[in-house]
């Protein structure tokens, strides 16, 4: 469910307004048509900014916020046919990350047709810039063609669509994680783009307020959505700071190993979690290098299913939203001051060592259960570094009031299973046999033997 590439414009507000100084003089005019002149001077500047050269020209265009629906409906229904839809759809509810009430597809789209400010395309090898009727600043029109022509630079050289391609899809955490990649790379030129600019005294900052103010009260949408769509930004102020090395300051200054070098060996070995993301020394270090645990699928479908109930969806969940999952309820963060990877995580997610969510349903056969979604459950297993990582879980998360029935329960000494929609009789039995024989799990490709739990 993450369309590709989009670049989301509180994203770009927010990293303006970090490093715009006084108001100076205006300098450019933002007529439609200087747009071809303002693309190849702003391509020109990403190229020496990046140290790469682009191989063929990308064509620029603009595109109306309905534009951007159909664009971004193309690509939800090519990665996520209506089917898996629902039970994605379901899994989130289940688990805590969306309201009842919310229903994915609809909610995502109007959020992004209402926040987007451009998109790269890569099967055309353009980018749009979306024309809301409204004039840009000419720096933030700049920092908007910078974000995308730097996908459209990674994508020459790194081949950002095969990459996705072998990272979308295969959970909800892993989705993420290679979405911050991409998205880490464009925002941090961008962001160097701006401090440059910022520096050159030829843009008017009294216009990039007022610009930001309006973009402000815009996003309150998006401020007030559910959380889960707020991982989106994560993805892009975290992935710099992954591609970065943790040291943002040396990215700013054009010092350290470039986020360029960074980005060929983030795509040539995928981080496998958004916890590697938020801790890059998790990934960079090679001594430290933390893979999550995982579950042999095929054995805790042997485990859980039976008597008509079969295992019609797997997932997992990850440390970015079970962030997300373990803030305090009711307490709503304030997206502006969220600008580094630590404002992403916290005590009850921090220590993750790999999970995954396993969703149930009714029905004469797994396919027939899948379609209809009759009488669902959840099986949640997470597994936690230590003892007080799990124990801190398990508070936080106690404390947030499930939508229907819900069981914790911990597993051995640092596991903790949540059980979805279960009687009681139910979840005894099945917390006891998930307690005498966990299903089959690996790290690092090695068997990680359930009396280590």
């Amino acid at each position: 469910m993450k369309p590709r590439f989009p670049a989301v414009v509180l994203a770009c507000v927010c990293l303006c307004l970090s490093c715009i100084g006084p108001a100076v003089r205006a300098a450019e005019s933002a007529r439609p048509s200087d747009l071809a002149r303002v693309a190849r001077e702003v391509a020109k500047e990403v190229e020496t900014l990046r140290g790469w050269k682009f191989k063929t020209p990308v064509a620029h265009k603009m595109a109306s916020p309905e534009d951007v629906r159909a664009y971004l409906d193309r690509q939800i229904a090519e990665q996520c046919p209506p089917e898996k839809v629902q039970r994605l759809e379901t899994f989130l509810r289940m688990v805590g990350l969306l309201p009842t009430d919310c229903r994915l597809k609809r909610t995502l789209l109007g959020l992004l047709q209402e926040q987007v400010g451009g998109y790269y395309d890569p099967e055309v090898d353009a980018l749009y810039l979306v024309d809301r009727g409204e004039p840009l600043p000419p720096l933030v029109r700049r920092v908007m063609l910078a974000h995308e022509l730097t996908h459209a630079l990674d994508d020459q050289h790194v081949d950002l669509e095969a990459f996705l391609d072998k990272c979308i899809g295969q959970s909800e955490d892993r989705d993420l994680a290679a979405m911050a990649v991409v998205e880490g790379s464009a925002t941090a030129l961008m962001t160097r783009y701006m401090a440059r600019a910022a520096l050159s005294g030829r843009f008017d900052g009294g216009q990039l307020q007022a610009y930001a103010d309006r973009e402000a009260r815009r996003s309150r949408k998006l401020v007030r959505a559910p959380r889960y769509f707020t991982a989106m930004l994560g993805a892009y102020v975290c992935g710099m700071e992954f591609l970065a090395r943790g040291n943002l300051l040396a990215v700013m200054a054009g010092k350290g190993k470039s986020v360029g070098d960074n980005l060929l060996a983030a795509a040539e070995n995928p981080p496998t979690s958004t916890e590697q993301i938020l801790h890059p020394q998790k990934y960079w270090d090679e001594a430290r290098r933390d893979r999550p645990v995982v579950l042999d699928d095929q054995a805790a479908a042997r485990l859980l299913e039976g008597d008509g109930r079969w295992v019609i969806h797997a997932d997992t969940v990850g440390e970015l939203l079970t962030a997300i999952l373990t803030n305090p309820p009711g307490v709503r963060r304030n997206l502006l001051g969220m600008n580094t990877a630590a404002a992403w995580t916290n005590r009850g997610a921090a220590g993750w060592g790999g999970d995954r969510f396993y969703l149930l349903a009714a029905g004469p056969d797994a396919e027939t259960a899948g379609r209809r979604l009759q009488a669902p459950r959840g099986v949640w297993i997470t597994l936690w570094d230590t003892p007080r990582d799990r124990r801190e879980f398990l508070e936080t998360y106690g404390r947030r009031q499930p939508a229907g029935r819900r069981v914790l329960v911990p597993l051995g000494n640092l596991g903790a299973v949540g059980l979805f929609g279960f009687d009681d009789a139910e979840a005894d039995a099945l917390a006891e046999r998930l307690r005498k024989s966990p299903p089959a799990m690996t790290r690092d490709g090695k068997p990680w033997a359930p009396w280590l739990l």
